[in-house]
């Protein structure tokens, strides 16, 4: 997805820290980070005893696998590397979905950013095939313990119509898996919306399941169709973010039908709305909600963005999303969301959840977060909703089922530096950051004031997940709170236990990720917070929870190929 915010790599000048461990490799190992090569080779002309710069990862002449001096660097405990891709091309922007009725089935969705070279570098693709689309996929038949294949999605059977990335993935009712995808032309630039819908040879062994190259329209493993489209004219808008929820409901006449909710940009008008459609469980058709010829869910909102679909026990529909801000700043951030019925018939009135940065805002000092002054990802104020499936939260206990549950990611700190320049809201300067959770108990007609479940530190991109048995609540997100430098990554889920009004955090990962080791991540020409490859880390990673146990997909840079770290897809499964 894009996002029309400048990245400024803004940084604190060096200050010894010789106490702490850096990330830095040698001579730079003693300074707050990060450096870049030209800083590093100005520190080793003026260090004497130096007999060569250092690789990117800390080894004389090469990377190896230590980073500065903080030892070899292992995967986490209960992580998986969970692809089967062996090229060194990145991944990123991760879904994840479990079959509740069968938990040894988990598939992965991920952004396959191979997909932009291979035309150009065929040779350091033979090893694992050229990609058919960016929508990557990973099959896993033990829980998530081992990854049985992968590949990536088919095209559609039209011209020039590819999948173009952002990734959502859900279980259905039947044993399968429903993947959305953007859709576009490479013809005449046009986006659309598809989704897929897998079956029983997604889990065959004998079945590879993989597309081979761009021109692929028919895989063993998928069924794909147009979702929503304006694929037939040339581009006045853009589709974005596409998101899908299940309807689980035992006695409703919508059961197993997937929604899918995304943004739809107006390049004419100048804005964006949120739009809405219902698939039917066997993808034979797909019915508009909402946007197109239909009254947009968002109303009046100028600029909503983002929008989180979810389905209750009931069959009720739920939808949130952001309005961000007005054309001279973010801010006010509004933060909404609507009600159906079930089959999304009739959404009632707009309820806000809260709102942040600026004045007449619930929250006034917490700003939108469009980078971080000490990372060279890219990351945003991205909301998230999940509701409640479960019949009890527990035995003897009050009653959770049907309580609904709100996530974002707020700046609550300032920049390191000044900038000289005028500069717009806080692009790229963010010191801190905080993950704040709300929820309702009556359908979303109220919300609770907002409660910070993280530590002070950079936290980034929340995933909510709640346990559809126990109604226990997760939300996991990235933080740099074990690194005293404020830089490295790594995943922690905060827990809650009594419907979302306390929360205790447990560390998902036992080894801290390094961001910039990633040398296509690593790029920051552009005003628009480009790299070489982009949305490089992702904006956004999933977890699921089902009967006390939480898979969490993320990306990450653990493992060594070509020589240095790459970022890939991270499956970790833990009992919390």
């Amino acid at each position: 997805m894009l996002l029309l915010a400048a990245f400024f790599p803004i940084f604190s000048a060096p200050q010894p820290r010789t106490s702490m461990v850096s990330y830095n490799p040698f001579p730079g190992n003693t300074v707050h980070a990060p450096l870049s090569t030209m800083a590093l080779i100005a520190i080793s002309t003026v260090t004497s005893g130096i007999e060569g710069i250092q690789g990117v990862n800390g080894s004389s002449g090469s990377p190896s696998a230590t980073l500065g001096q903080g030892g070899p660097v292992t995967i986490p405990q209960n992580t998986l590397r969970f692809i089967n891709d062996t090229s060194y091309f990145p991944q990123g922007e991760t879904s994840i979905s479990v079959d509740p009725a069968n938990t040894r089935h988990v598939v992965g969705g991920f952004n396959d950013l191979k997909y932009f070279f291979c035309p150009f570098l065929p040779g350091d693709c033979a090893s694992s095939s050229s990609p058919g689309s960016i929508g990557g996929f990973t099959v896993s038949v033990d829980g998530g313990a081992s990854v049985l294949k992968g590949s990536d999605l088919p095209n559609l059977g039209l011209d020039s119509v590819v999948n173009y990335g952002d990734p959502s993935v859900a279980a259905s009712l039947d044993g399968n898996f429903f993947y959305s995808n953007l859709a576009f032309s490479l013809r005449n630039f046009v986006s659309g919306v598809v989704i897929a819908k897998s079956n029983s040879s997604l889990f065959n062994p004998n079945v590879s399941c993989v597309s081979f190259g761009p021109g692929q329209t028919l895989n063993s493993c998928w069924k794909l169709v147009l979702a929503s489209s304006t694929l037939s004219s040339f581009p006045a808008s853009l589709e974005d973010k596409p998101l899908i929820a299940v309807d689980h409901a035992p006695k409703d006449k919508f059961t197993g039908s997937v929604y899918i909710a995304w943004t739809h940009v107006s390049f004419a008008e100048g804005k964006s709305t949120i739009s809405m459609s219902r698939c039917d469980a066997a993808l034979a058709s797909c019915t508009p909600l909402a946007g197109g010829p239909l009254p947009p869910l968002s109303g009046t909102d100028e600029f909503a963005d983002f929008a989180t679909p979810a389905v209750d026990a009931g069959g009720n529909v739920y939808v949130a999303w952001c309005n961000y801000g007005t054309f001279n700043s973010y801010g006010p951030i509004v933060c909404k969301m609507r009600s159906s019925p079930p089959g999304g018939t009739g959404f009632g009135a707009t309820s806000t959840i809260l709102s942040f940065d600026g004045l007449g805002s619930m929250l006034p000092n917490d700003l939108v977060t469009i980078g971080f002054a000490t990372e060279q990802f890219r990351t945003f104020s991205i909301p998230y909703l999940a509701v409640d499936q479960s019949p009890r939260h527990g035995p003897g206990s009050m009653s959770t089922s049907g309580n609904l549950y709100f996530t974002i990611q707020v700046c609550i700190s300032g920049r390191y530096i000044a900038l000289r320049e005028r500069e717009v809201d806080n692009p790229g300067i963010c010191g801190l950051s905080a993950i704040l959770v709300s929820r309702s108990i009556d359908s979303g007609t109220t919300w609770s004031q907002p409660i910070t479940v993280s530590q002070p530190a950079v936290n980034a991109q929340p995933a909510l997940a709640v346990d559809p048995f126990t109604g226990d609540v997760f939300v996991s997100y990235y933080t740099t709170q074990f690194d005293p430098f404020n830089h490295r990554l790594d995943v922690v889920v905060s827990k809650s236990t009594d419907g979302g009004q306390t929360y205790t955090q447990t560390r998902i990962t036992t080894v801290s990720s390094e961001p910039d080791s990633d040398p296509n991540m690593f790029f920051y020409p552009s005003p628009f917070g480009g790299s070489w490859v982009t949305p490089q880390i992702g904006d956004y990673f999933q977890a699921i929870a089902i009967s006390g146990t939480l898979w969490v997909f993320f990306t990450a840079n653990y493992a060594v190929e070509a020589g240095t770290f790459q970022s890939d897809p991270f499956l970790a499964t833990l009992t919390v």
